[in-house]
C-alpha cells in the first residue's frame, strides 16, 4: 500500500537491504518507512519465502513435463568377480557333464539405454503443469498482498502506540500543570493540602500511564519487526505520516475493480484452471501408450589363472591334431587314398600362446561390443481394479470444489468491499465529530485551570476537565486510526492501493 512519508529515507538503507543475505537474519534499520517495510517484508518475511520458493519448483515441473517428449538416457557399468570351481547347472553339477573346474573370472561391462513412453496424459501435463504455474504464480502473489496487509495493520498498530505516547506526555504534562497550580494556591493561603494531595494522584496515575504506553509501544515496534523478519537490534523510528481525507471513490467501481485483478480472486481462478487440467488430463488414462526402447551393451572378462587358459589351448590343440591324424589315417586306407592333411598347423605356437594372453588381458575397459536392441510396444488398459475411475473422480471432485472455491471468493470480495467501504465512510465522518470534541474539551480546560487559578473553580472541576480532554484525545486517536485501519481493510478487499 502506498503511503506518504514525512521523512526521506536514508539512501543506505536500500543498499544495505540489496546487499543482505535472504538466509540470515537482518538487523533493523534506524528509519522506517511504511513503503520500507513492505520492501523488507517481502524480503526476509519467512512465511512469504517459503511461498516463493514454489515458484523454482513450479517450473521445472513444465519442464518436466516437456521433458517427457524426449527419450530419456541411462548409463550403467558394473564390475563383477566369479570364484573358481566346479560349475552348477540347475540342480546339477557341472562333473555330471563332464565339465572340468573353471577359473575365476573379472567381468565388466556397460549398458546405454533409451526409452521413450508416450500416452495421451503426456501431452495433456504440459497444460497442467502451465495452469499449476499459473497458479502457483499466483498464489505467490496473494501471500505477498496479504504479506502487504498484514505489515500495514502491524505498522498501523505501531504509529497507533507511539502516538499514544504522546498522548500520555500530554496528559502527564496536564496533570503536573495541575499539581503546580495546587501547590501555588497551598503556599498562598488559598488552597488545601487536599487539593495539592488530589493533584498528586492525578500526576502519578499520569505517569504510570506514560510508562505503560512506552512499554506498549516498544512491544508494537518488536511485533513488527517480527512480521518483517528482522532482528531487533538497536530502536527504530517510524517516519510515515498519516492523512485523513474525504474518500471520494463510488463502491461499484471498487467493487469492479476488486473482481477483475484481487490477487486472491486471481489465484482462485488459477486454482479454478489448474483442477481442470488436472481433470482432463485424468481422463487420458484411457489411451494406448507408446513405448519405445534401444539399447547398446559391452562386456570384458578376463582371469587370472593364465596357465588356465594355456592349458585349455594346448589342450584344444592336440585334440585337433589327434583328430587330423586320424583322418590321415583313413585317407590312407582308401582304395584310391586322398593327399594327407598337414596336421602341424595346429600345432600351439608361441606366438598363439601371445595372442591367447594379450586376448585376456581385456579387463577393465577393453569392451567387447554387442549388437544393439531396439523395440516398440503398444498398449492399451483394460481394467486395473476401477483405479483409473477413482482418479477421475477424484480430480473432477478437486475441479469442482476449486470452482466453488472461486465462486465463494466472489462473493466475499462484493460483501468484503461494500462493508469496508461503509466503514470507512462512517470512520471518516467520525474524525470530524471527535476534532470538534477535542476542541470543545481543550476549551473546557483551560475554563477549568483558569477558574482554579483564579479561586473561583475546585480541584474537582480541574480534575474532570482534564480527564474530559483526555478521553476526546483518546477518542480522536482512535477515530483517526479507525480510518486509516478501514481504509487499509478496503485497499485489501480491492486489491489496490487507494490512498493519493
Amino acid at each position: 500500500m502506498h503511503w506518504m512519508r514525512s521523512g526521506t529515507v536514508l539512501p543506505l538503507l536500500a543498499a544495505l537491504v540489496l546487499m543482505a543475505d535472504t538466509g540470515h537474519a537482518q538487523q533493523a534499520p534506524a528509519t522506517l518507512s511504511m513503503d520500507d517495510a513492505l520492501q523488507l517484508a517481502r524480503r526476509h518475511n519467512p512465511g512469504y519465502q517459503m511461498q516463493v520458493n514454489d515458484e523454482p519448483v513450479a517450473n521445472w515441473q513444465v519442464r518436466a513435463a516437456y521433458g517427457a517428449l524426449l527419450p530419456s538416457f541411462t548409463v550403467a557399468g558394473g564390475v563383477d568377480w566369479q570364484a573358481g570351481g566346479i560349475p552348477n547347472i540347475g540342480l546339477l553339477s557341472g562333473e555330471d557333464f563332464g565339465l572340468a573346474r573353471t577359473p575365476d573370472y573379472f567381468v565388466s561391462g556397460y549398458r546405454l539405454v533409451l526409452n521413450l513412453n508416450l500416452s495421451g496424459s503426456t501431452f495433456f501435463r504440459m497444460a497442467q503443469e502451465r495452469a499449476s504455474r499459473e497458479a502457483t504464480r499466483a498464489r505467490i502473489d496473494a501471500a505477498a498482498y496479504a504479506l502487504e496487509a498484514d505489515v500495514s495493520r502491524a505498522y498501523l498498530t505501531a504509529l497507533r502506540a507511539r502516538d499514544a505516547v504522546s498522548l500520555a506526555t500530554q496528559e502527564l504534562e496536564s496533570a503536573r500543570e495541575a499539581l503546580r497550580l495546587a501547590e501555588a494556591r497551598h503556599d498562598a493561603g488559598s488552597g488545601t493540602r487536599l487539593d495539592v494531595a488530589q493533584a498528586e494522584v492525578e500526576a502519578g496515575r499520569a505517569e504510570v500511564s506514560v510508562l505503560q504506553a512506552r512499554s506498549n509501544a516498544e512491544m508494537e515496534k518488536l511485533r513488527l519487526l517480527q512480521r518483517l523478519g528482522l532482528d531487533a537490534v538497536g530502536d527504530v523510528e517510524l517516519t510515515t505520516a498519516l492523512e485523513v481525507f474525504e474518500p471520494t471513490w463510488s463502491r461499484d467501481d471498487l467493487t469492479n475493480i476488486a473482481m477483475q485483478q484481487h490477487p486472491q480472486l486471481v489465484s482462485a481462478r488459477a486454482a479454478e484452471s489448474a483442477s481442470r487440467a488436472a481433470a482432463r488430463s485424468a481422463r487420458m488414462s484411457y489411451l494406448p501408450s507408446v513405448s519405445f526402447s534401444g539399447g547398446w551393451t559391452g562386456q570384458a572378462r578376463t582371469t587370472r589363472d593364465e596357465d588356465y587358459l594355456i592349458d585349455q589351448a594346448q589342450d584344444n590343440a592336440e585334440n585337433r591334431i589327434r583328430s587330423c591324424e586320424a583322418t590321415n589315417d583313413l585317407y590312407a586306407r582308401l582304395a584310391d587314398p586322398l593327399p594327407p592333411l598337414d596336421c602341424s598347423r595346429y600345432a600351439f605356437t608361441a606366438e598363439m600362446r601371445d595372442a591367447l594372453l594379450a586376448a585376456n588381458d581385456v579387463f577393465p575397459f577393453d569392451f567387447a561390443k554387442r549388437p544393439p536392441s531396439f523395440g516398440m510396444t503398444i498398449s492399451m488398459p483394460i481394467f486395473n481394479g476401477f483405479t483409473r475411475e477413482a482418479q477421475m473422480q477424484q480430480a473432477s471432485a478437486a475441479a469442482e470444489d476449486a470452482r466453488h472455491q472461486r465462486r465463494e471468493e466472489e462473493l466475499n470480495r462484493r460483501t468484503t468491499v461494500a462493508t469496508s467501504y461503509v466503514a470507512l465512510q462512517t470512520a471518516y465522518l467520525s474524525v470530524a465529530i471527535e476534532d470538534r470534541n477535542v476542541a470543545a474539551a481543550a476549551e473546557q480546560l483551560e475554563l477549568a485551570r483558569e477558574r482554579y487559578r483564579l479561586g473561583a473553580g475546585s480541584i474537582l472541576e480541574l480534575t474532570q476537565a482534564q480527564a474530559t480532554k483526555a478521553r476526546a484525545d483518546q477518542a480522536r486517536l482512535t477515530a483517526i486510526y479507525a480510518f486509516h485501519e478501514n481504509l487499509a481493510a478496503l485497499e485489501a478487499a480491492v486489491g489496490r492501493r487507494l490512498r493519493p
